[in-house]
């Protein structure tokens, strides 16, 4: 998947978490798709909603935008998603994506 193709995939998205994926890509920040591996959205709503849960817990505030992202990755159910990271360290976001890349399904 190419930078254009991941722009695209994020604006036809259209939450907050994808526009601010989209300007990063178009800044320059780095991006990786592991599109040769997907995983059932529902195995991943699972973990990432159990992450959540445990910084609440510990007081800690997160830039990853759970409140829109997690609800998208739930109705996804079961179908199968693959993951890509936009940016590094803090400020980066975690992209879940159709089998066939074609379509974003969450940001986080």
């Amino acid at each position: 998947m190419d930078r254009e193709e991941l722009i695209a995939a994020l604006e036809r998205h259209g939450t907050e978490g994808a526009g601010r994926s989209v300007l990063a890509l178009r800044a320059g920040t780095s991006l990786r798709v592991w599109a040769g591996s997907t995983a059932p959205a529902s195995r991943l709503f699972a973990i990432w909603a159990w992450r959540a849960e445990c910084l609440a817990e510990d007081g800690i505030v997160s830039q990853r935008d759970f409140d829109r992202g997690l609800p998208d990755l739930q109705r996804a159910g079961d179908t199968p998603v693959a993951i890509g990271r936009v940016g590094m360290g803090e400020d980066s976001h975690l992209v879940f994506l159709t089998a066939d890349l074609s379509s974003c399904v969450a940001v986080l």
